[in-house]
């Protein structure tokens, strides 16, 4: 089984019913069916090898067409693997190269462009995909290095629908809203578990609250799907509740108790979960409202299935739902511990740790005192080098537009009010005040325009 074959399911089964959603229009399973089923052209299909599997690479910001070219190349019989459209050309020259995919689809002006990929697939054949079992490959949705493709069965993430689905509220009736391309690896996986209940998924393609408000009400959306540093955002445009709403689903980073309080006035009849994941597994713990009122720096507990420990200050996973090759058990490098409750109190990535001098500074604690402080919407704290004398940690703020507040802002004043909550040491050498936090494609923190701030 693959996700092809899932579409074919429910074309057959439900045909007339709403798939997608996508700038505007609304897409049948049996009309999504019939144009996967007419993608892929025969001049594509001569050059595609027979007998094995090879990686092709899908680059378009089109995601309808992102979702279109992945499951024809699958009914086509090869690896299809969703590119960052905002990847830079050589950076994305480095990647196939450097992952071997043997060929690029890409979009260009509305036309299809297939193209060789690595030099492998101009001798001897295409490049073949390292695991023949695979139906897809995924992308690492780091903010920085040249991404890393990884492969997985249908198994290691449908394996966890049925578990998943009962807890995220996907079924037939669900309406479910995400934003930006399924090269992100979250949206790609909430895309798969609708596509597995029959339901319907709405897309944004743009940075827009009011436009994601407006979908909400008009297609009574039942599931949001956003990174925290989105819903953050949303609940500056909340300015009164909105009914429909059954869950908001959040991940890759802590959301707060601030943020949750103000998305339950906005969604009064929603739960919200909050999850610990990452590409290269898949769901690892989670955590609803309430838990997340009681413990905001925690990302909860472990999912049904997967066992989670800490070890020296590092957590470590034991899962069945991960990337084919990825031997068991396994750490990322996050930094985190339990508390005597048992809920994983999450301290971020390692490389996020500032020694200073003996001293650590762990940057997500100080990220998490500034979201605190009343008047601040979001805060990103990261480490950069003092010129030769060692790390220090730089923090961004975005405060509400209120003039009033904003006027009560200065360095000085963040730094006293630090004071109350973190050590002397803690309290970040350099502050910008900024009127948004950068993103990618991915839903990432861009951390590398963040830092060129600092040269200005």
């Amino acid at each position: 089984m693959d996700y092809y074959g899932l579409l074919a399911q429910h074309a057959a089964a439900h045909g007339d019913s709403t798939y997608i959603v996508a700038r505007g229009r609304a897409y049948t399973y049996a009309e999504a069916f019939r144009e996967t089923c007419g993608f892929v052209r025969p001049e594509w299909a001569a050059r595609f090898p027979k007998g094995y599997k090879a990686t092709v690479l899908i680059v378009t910001s089109d995601l309808y067409h992102q979702l279109l070219a992945f499951t024809a190349l699958m009914k086509a019989g090869q690896v299809p693997v969703i590119g960052h459209y905002d990847l830079p050309g050589a950076a994305e020259a480095q990647m196939v190269e450097q992952n071997r995919i043997a060929f690029v689809l890409s979009e260009e002006e509305g036309t299809w462009i297939l193209r060789d990929g690595c030099a492998a697939a101009s001798e001897g054949g295409p490049a073949p995909a390292p695991y023949q079992d695979v139906c897809m490959g995924v992308l690492s949705s780091g903010s920085t290095d040249v991404p890393k493709v990884m492969y997985r069965t249908y198994e290691s993430w449908a394996g966890f629908f049925p578990v998943q689905n009962g807890r995220f509220r996907i079924d037939r009736g669900a309406v479910v809203l995400v934003e930006g391309s399924f090269g992100f690896t979250g949206n790609l996986s909430v895309w798969a578990s609708v596509l597995y209940a029959g339901a319907c998924l709405v897309v944004s393609d743009t940075l827009n609250c009011r436009q994601w408000l407006r979908l909400i009400d008009t297609y009574g959306v039942t599931v949001l799907y956003l990174v925290p540093t989105k819903l953050k955002l949303l609940t500056q445009y909340l300015d009164g509740p909105h009914g429909t709403m059954d869950m908001i689903l959040a991940g890759s980073q802590l959301l707060g108790a601030k943020t949750a309080e103000r998305l339950r006035a906005g969604f009064p009849e929603a739960d919200i979960l909050l999850y610990y994941g990452a590409s290269e597994l898949d769901y690892i713990t989670w955590l609803s409202y309430d838990e997340v009122l009681r413990y905001p720096d925690s990302v909860g507990k472990p999912v049904p299935g997967v066992r989670v420990w800490s070890e020296k200050g590092l957590i470590y996973v034991d899962t069945p739902y991960h990337v084919a090759g990825l031997a068991q058990p396994c750490t990322l490098n996050d930094a985190g511990y339990f508390n005597d409750e048992g809920y994983l109190i999450f301290e971020g990535r390692v490389t996020n740790i500032i020694n200073k001098g003996g001293f650590k500074i762990n940057c997500t604690k100080v990220q998490n005192a500034i979201e605190d402080l009343d008047g601040v919407v979001g805060a990103v704290v990261l480490p950069y080098d003092d010129q030769g004398r060692g790390q220090e940690a730089a923090a961004f703020l975005v405060v509400e537009k209120d003039p009033a507040v904003q006027a009560r802002f200065t360095k000085q004043s963040v730094r006293k009010a630090l004071q109350k909550t973190l050590m002397r040491q803690e309290i970040p050498k350099k502050i910008r005040f900024i009127d948004a936090i950068p993103l990618n494609s991915r839903g990432k923190t861009d951390k590398a325009a963040l830092l060129r701030q600092l040269e200005v």
